[in-house]
């Protein structure tokens, strides 16, 4: 275990935490219905085969804790929130968001890295040595243009159209996505897939930069459906989704504010954000999909035992 991992653990530790030896024995907090189980994959499951089971993942999960921003956002663009289809489009475009942001579900850190903006390097780097199950883990270094370019890919690999690059600065890419239901000069939505030159609280539709008329979908794919992929990979990707999209985005902008903080990536300090979702968090009863997420967090991530307060602590600290 490297010394920075020994740190992470005995933080968590004197929260009040013990380490996870006997998961089989530790019950979670909640009594609700569990999540969904995790998507059927083959044995030897091809990039095709993990598009699909992904799309089924993210259908299959409660889009409940969603439905507040998703009212927010259809207001302040002016459109209808029935409109066919948008609904379940913006849900998928924040579940995977969250998935490929810095910091987000799968663990992607931000750094310059002068490549080109493509996911490819991000997929070499996931091929040659699968995501470990570390809370404090880099799965793979990308460049703000490849994470964007990830993130379009994944979008469109779910069905959700209209997601390009934008380049708000010559040195910089975010997201940009055009639903067809907006219209306008605020068609474009804005999505900060890394937090340069943006705010802590910075997130999907909500920045500091200009937005443009119009955006152009991002046109590749990177890597063929036929392409096998290793199965550890494409299990890890569909857990992460699994554990954590049903929890509430407070409780999920904590979570990769201190993760992204861990890694050292485009985030900054950003402690005092913490805090509030912290306070904000404590204010009221835990959801039973925010209590599955922690549980995942603390078992899975962190290998220890640990109470919810505690691991809000955690999450708050410094």
């Amino acid at each position: 275990m490297s010394l920075g991992k020994w740190v992470l653990w005995l933080a968590v530790l004197l929260l009040g935490g013990t380490p996870a030896l006997a998961r089989a024995e530790t019950r979670r907090p909640c009594t609700a219905a569990e999540a969904p189980p995790l998507a059927a994959l083959p044995e030897r499951p091809t990039f095709g085969d993990f598009w699909a089971a992904l799309g089924a993942q993210i259908d299959a999960l409660d889009g409940s804790a969603l439905e507040p921003e998703y009212v927010a956002f259809t207001a302040r663009h002016g459109v209808d929130a029935e409109e066919p289809g948008l609904r379940a489009d913006f849900k998928r475009l924040w579940r995977a968001f969250e998935a490929t942001r810095d910091g987000g579900w799968w663990r992607l850190r931000w750094q310059i890295t002068d490549q080109e903006p493509s996911s490819l390097q991000i997929w070499k780097a996931w091929r040659t040595r699968p995501p470990q199950q570390s809370f404090s883990d880099v799965t793979a270094v990308a460049e703000c243009d490849e994470i964007t370019a990830l993130f379009a890919i994944t979008a469109r690999r779910l069905g959700v159209r209209g997601v390009g690059l934008f380049y708000p600065t010559w040195n910089h890419v975010i997201a940009g996505w055009a639903p067809r239901a907006l219209s306008g000069p605020a068609r474009v939505v804005l999505v900060p897939t890394t937090q340069i030159f943006q705010s802590c609280e910075s997130s999907f539709d909500q920045t500091s930069f200009r937005v443009p008329k119009q955006v152009y979908e991002f046109p590749r794919y990177d890597v063929r459906d036929s392409s096998e992929m290793p199965a550890p990979l494409a299990r890890f990707l569909l857990e992460q989704v699994r554990a954590y999209a049903e929890a509430s985005p407070t409780l999920l902008a904590l979570i990769r504010a201190k993760r992204a903080e861990l890694f050292q990536s485009s985030l900054g300090d950003c402690l005092s954000y913490r805090r509030q979702l912290a306070d904000q968090l404590r204010s009221a009863p835990l959801s039973c999909a925010d209590e599955r997420a922690l549980h995942h967090l603390a078992l899975t991530e962190l290998n220890v035992s640990i109470s919810n307060d505690a691991l809000l602590s955690f999450l708050a600290s410094g």
